[in-house]
């Protein structure tokens, strides 16, 4: 009796058995042994029928070239037809027929196919068609053709086929039967009740009885089963102990695995953040020079994303092939030996545009047994900026050096042409106007006016001191500055300045001497003529947007011109002092104007930049303050020479300055006494107030070496007598007091080197009341006083 379906065979299906597997297996091989042994007897009969269709179609050839060759060469139609019939007495023959000349001269067809032309046997595979040529005595009489049916073959064929069939089939049946009831009966029926018992002890019933009586394979194969289960009844108690202490290691190891997992993520990310967040680009290339990994800093210097970074090599990084393999046999030479390596070098960012990089790499080891290089971490720092800076800084510190020593030969040249100019002026003056001296005193004048003019260039550049406060707006002043600097030039000028534009927060003198200079500078890069363009716009600068400039509101102008160019090698010394590629010579200057216009722009705290192509012209940009306000009218000084009474106090250093002042107001009609510094105006002032006397007004110098100063003096002066008037007199503009005197007490400021005329204007002004100091608190009574 069968043992009951154990309930871990449900899952098996008929098709996953072992006996459905044989029973197929079974009917495949008989049915190809069948199919083999009926195709051999099918192709045998098939050989045997088309052997004898052969045979028969040779004898009906040699029949026809036997009979034929006479009645063929004497065209005897009726012998022709009887040979003809007389083949067609056999049923294989379908027809039959004869050509002399390539003519048909005789032609029988069987009556099954009665009114078909010999054409239709050619064309058709039922029949098997020959044709032989037929010769009497040596020559080509004609040609027999005959055609030979098929069908009787098929016909035979087929019941030869469907006897194999039937055969193979009984054959099948036969063998199959016995096949599949030998092994289920031995074979099957054990392994079944073997699985069972299997089953149970796989299902952990260990006592399950398993039927070993026999001495076949499958007997054994149970008494081994059999002796499989004892011993695992023995051991699974052991293991089942071995597994609980193997779980319990097992649960701890994950904690701590898991624990172990959590704090590399954790490190992981905070390691991501701190590359991403570095200032500086990471970059992780493999020994082929494959970048393997970067980071967001990485990313921004080279405007590359992660994904066009990732995978490939650093080639892109480079504007050549030979760059690349240069630097490449250069730097990982160097980092086998020494592991780390810093240089400085440039980097190819992806809109083309390149950029000055520090690249620091350090050496990472192989592992895991190999040899050589295997990574190098870069960090690679974009200096461009810096460098930027630094170049403008020494620039600016190379202005400031000159421009110290300009300041400093400018003060002492304007004493010395205060003696000159204000000598030259009275000289004038005793001179009738037909006397032959007055040409010769008139060119002195016209020779110190240029040496002055030269001077003021020298204070405009020189360092220190605030610059002079003021309004400008830039249409009004363009217009009026290009036209008058390109007067009689081949040059044409051109305007882009919008109605909207800001004024600057710049001194309108100031401003037209810069653009004189750049107007000047492009005409004279032009010789044959061309076009300069002035163009402005409102713009506001945000923090480090441009290098060297506060965030704020500016007007940028751009003085463009299609001159000759500046060579590369000398576009960085153009702001030098002195520095000119031009000709010296009475019309081109000595090389200052662009000096003292980087000066003046950078005392306003704006900036000034160049570009510059050989041949193709040259753009300067200019950032200029902007100030939304209304620019106040400018007073025009009057006219003529001014002459007065009263005492007048000239406190100088210079023996010369203080000469030719008395001379000027001597012939002005004053009496002047003088002073070589404030203590000793003091001094004078005191004793005439004392003796009921009044100086009515006082000129002092402000910078007195060695000694008080003018603004010192008149804050003493003023506690001494609040009517005190003074005037500045000054060739150096270092302190923030000549633009502001006003607040110091003074009532005026007269520039050296001075004329006659308005030496006489601003002391009449002054005398007048017209000029007069800011409400001045009384200052607490100076140690000198008491």
């Amino acid at each position: 009796m069968m043992p009951p379906t154990p309930p871990g065979q449900r899952h098996l299906t008929p098709g996953n058995s072992l006996s459905r597997r044989l029973g197929l297996t079974l009917t495949w091989v008989v049915m190809a042994i069948l199919l083999v042994f009926s195709g051999g007897l099918f192709l045998y009969s098939s050989l045997k029928i088309e052997r004898e269709l052969q045979r028969q179609l040779e004898e009906t050839v040699k029949f026809a070239q036997t009979s034929l060759p006479t009645a063929i060469w004497q065209l005897n139609y009726s012998s022709m037809n009887d040979v003809l019939q007389a083949i067609l007495i056999n049923d294989l023959i379908a027809a039959a027929q004869i050509l002399a000349e390539d003519q048909i001269v005789a032609t029988q067809t069987a009556k099954a196919y009665t009114g078909e032309e010999f054409s239709y046997f050619e064309e058709s595979k039922q029949f098997l068609v020959q044709a032989v040529d037929v010769y009497s005595s040596g020559e080509k009489a004609g040609v027999f053709r005959v055609a030979v049916s098929r069908q009787s073959i098929q016909q035979e064929l087929l019941i030869t086929a469907i006897g194999v069939i039937v055969l193979a089939l009984l054959l099948f049946i036969a063998i199959l039967s016995t096949s599949l009831f030998v092994t289920r009966k031995y074979v099957f029926k054990p392994l079944k009740q073997l699985e069972y018992s299997a089953r149970r002890i796989a299902e952990g019933d260990l006592d399950t009885p398993i039927n070993t009586d026999g001495g076949d394979e499958i007997a054994r194969l149970a008494r081994a089963f059999a002796t499989m289960a004892d011993r695992l009844q023995v051991s699974f108690s052991t293991l089942e102990k071995k597994v609980g202490e193997r779980t319990a290691d097992l649960i701890d190891a994950r904690i701590e695995t898991e624990t172990i997992n959590q704090e590399l993520r954790a490190a992981g990310a905070e390691i991501q953040a701190l590359l991403d967040n570095y200032p500086v680009g990471i970059l992780f290339v493999s020994n082929d020079r494959v970048i393997k990994r970067v980071n967001a800093e990485m990313l921004r210097i080279s405007g590359y994303s992660h994904a066009e970074l990732v995978g490939k090599t650093t080639r892109m990084f480079y504007a050549s092939d030979e760059e690349f393999q240069e630097i490449g046999r250069k730097n990982y030479a160097l980092l086998i030996n020494d592991r780390s390596l810093e240089i400085r070098n440039n980097l190819l960012r992806k809109d083309g545009s390149t950029v000055v990089c520090n690249w620091r790499a350090r050496r990472i080891s192989s592992v895991e047994g190999f040899s050589g290089l295997a990574g190098v971490v870069w960090s690679v720092e974009d200096i461009s900026n810096r460098l930027q800076m630094e170049k403008e800084l020494l620039k600016v510190s190379k202005l400031e050096s000159v421009a110290l020593l300009a300041g400093g030969i400018a003060h002492d040249f304007n004493n010395i042409l205060v003696a000159i100019l204000g000598n030259i002026s009275l000289a004038e003056r005793l001179v009738d106007e037909d006397h032959k001296a007055r040409q010769l005193l008139s060119r002195a004048v016209k020779a110190s006016l240029r040496a002055r003019d030269l001077v003021a260039k020298l204070l405009s550049f020189a360092k220190g001191g605030e610059p002079l406060s003021g309004i400008a707006t830039l249409p009004d002043l363009l217009r009026e500055t290009a036209p008058f600097v390109l007067s009689g030039s081949n040059v044409r000028c051109e305007y882009d300045i919008p109605e909207s534009l800001w004024a600057v927060n710049m001194e309108r003198g100031q401003v037209d001497q810069v653009f004189q200079n750049l107007v000047l500078n492009a005409d004279q890069a032009m010789p044959e003529g061309g076009t300069l363009c002035l163009a402005c716009r409102n713009q506001r600068i945000t923090g480090g947007q441009i290098a060297g400039l506060e965030p704020g509101k500016y007007v940028r102008v751009e003085v463009r011109d299609n001159g000759c160019g500046i060579e590369p090698e000398n576009i960085d010394r153009i702001f030098d002092p002195y520095f000119s590629t031009k000709e010296k010579d009475s019309t081109k200057g000595s090389g200052l104007g662009l000096s003292i216009t980087h000066s003046i722009i950078a005392k306003y705290h704006g900036r000034i930049t160049v570009r510059s192509l050989p041949g193709q012209g040259t753009t300067f940009t200019l950032y200029l303050p902007a100030i939304a306000e209304e620019v106040a009218a400018e007073n025009e000084a009057g006219s003529g020479i001014v002459f007065g009474s009263g005492t007048i106090l000239v406190m100088d250093d210079e023996e010369m300055v203080r000469g030719v002042a008395r001379d000027m107001l001597t012939h002005l009609g004053y009496d002047c006494l003088e002073a070589e510094d404030g203590g000793e105006a003091i001094t004078i002032y005191k004793k005439l107030l004392n003796n009921g006397k009044k100086i009515d007004a006082l000129i002092m110098d402000l910078t007195i070496p060695g000694g008080m100063g003018g603004k010192e003096a008149m804050r003493q002066l003023l506690h001494l007598d609040p009517q005190a008037r003074g005037i500045v007199s000054s060739g150096y503009s270092h302190d923030q007091l000549l633009h502001d005197y006003h607040r110091a007490g003074f009532c005026a400021i007269v520039s050296k080197p001075y004329q006659l005329q308005e030496f006489s204007q601003a002391l009449a002004a002054v005398l007048a009341g017209e000029a007069h100091p800011l409400p001045h608190p009384p200052s607490p009574p100076p140690a000198t006083l008491n």
